[in-house]
């Protein structure tokens, strides 16, 4: 492959510690830049990364935002630093805690080198992360399933309810799903991990700011499959998330003290579903309704307020309404 490769990364609060060692392992993989996006972190960890940048200004390059612009806005500025730099031919997008291990970047590059010219329309790959989303649809090779089922809420619908109580008893959520499937096509990506042609940009345009956080990787990578392109995920090419998390089930994911985040998840969660999934206004409503009716049980009995239920009903509804854009406030 002919052309550099610019890495993309955006860091906030307190993690220049992880930021160190994505940075440090894409340079390894053989980038040519890594420009990192200081979304307004942290006085000490900011502090850091201006000592380390000074020291590695040849293949570092570093934006201090005043603000922090969430996921879209943060992404957006590094995507424009990238476009607009001449010797900039490809981009891969990671998160301040996705550490490239050895030889993903090699798989990508191999894989576009002998791919691209049967794809012919709009390509971008991306590399396999430990998330039980990504080995489903490796296993039932299922393009659609990361973005939900059709008509559902909040990735929540009334057929699925067997399936969550098994689960649930069963514990099967945690099950480790195996399968020998090296690729398979998705309808939409994350940023972590994504790789492609720096041109894209040009033909799907920057991610919507107005998303602040959540749903704006998906709103704009869909950009990619809806006119016909490829978004192509490769198993062998990994990179290991350092900030490991639990993944939580729908109702865990809300509680009195994530709220202000929740309804900026709800609601670009359901801007995107309407405008995408809904097909059946009917049973779109009902499993809305459903799923409301358990948030606001779940408030009663569990938290004793119905904070974050009125924290839901604002972000559906904003989300039904197309009302986006950052919200200092949230008015109840």
């Amino acid at each position: 492959m002919e052309g550099k490769i610019f890495a993309v990364t955006v860091t906030y609060g307190n993690r220049f510690h992880l930021l160190k060692k994505v940075i440090e392992a894409a340079l390894r993989e053989g980038v040519h830049k890594v420009i990192v996006v200081d979304n307004n972190s942290d006085k000490q960890s900011r502090e850091k990364l201006m000592e380390y940048h000074a020291k590695n200004r040849t293949n570092v390059e570093v934006l201090y935002l005043p603000e922090n612009l969430g996921s879209a806005g943060g992404f957006k500025r590094g995507l424009e630093l990238a476009y607009s730099d001449p010797e900039c031919e490809f981009i891969w997008l990671l998160d301040d805690d996705n550490m490239p291990c050895p030889g993903s970047l090699r798989i990508l590059t191999e894989y576009w080198d002998k791919m691209e010219t049967n794809y012919g329309k709009p390509l971008a790959l991306l590399s396999y992360r430990k998330k039980e989303i990504y080995t489903k649809s490796l296993l039932l090779g299922d393009p659609k399933i990361i973005m939900g089922r059709e008509n559902s809420f909040f990735n929540f619908h009334i057929c699925e309810i067997p399936n969550y109580i098994k689960n649930r008893l069963t514990k099967k959520r945690n099950r480790k799903y195996k399968t020998d499937q090296k690729f398979v096509e998705l309808s939409v990506a994350p940023y972590g991990g994504l790789f492609f042609k720096k041109e894209i940009v040009k033909i799907i345009g920057y991610p919507n700011e107005k998303f602040y956080l959540y749903s704006d990787d998906y709103d704009w990578t869909y950009r990619i499959t809806k006119m016909g392109g490829h978004i192509i995920l490769l198993k062998c090419s990994y990179i290991k998330d350092l900030d490991k998390w639990q993944e939580k089930t729908l109702l865990s994911s809300f509680t009195p003290l994530n709220a202000h985040r929740m309804y900026y998840l709800m609601r670009n969660q359901v801007y995107f579903e309407n405008k995408y999934l809904k097909k059946n206004e009917f049973i779109y409503t009902i499993n809305y309704l459903v799923f409301i009716t358990l948030i606001l049980l779940k408030s009663i009995f569990s938290f004793k307020t119905l904070y974050v239920f009125r924290i839901a009903l604002k972000a559906s509804a904003d989300g039904r309404k197309g009302k986006l854009g950052i919200r200092s406030s949230i008015d109840l």
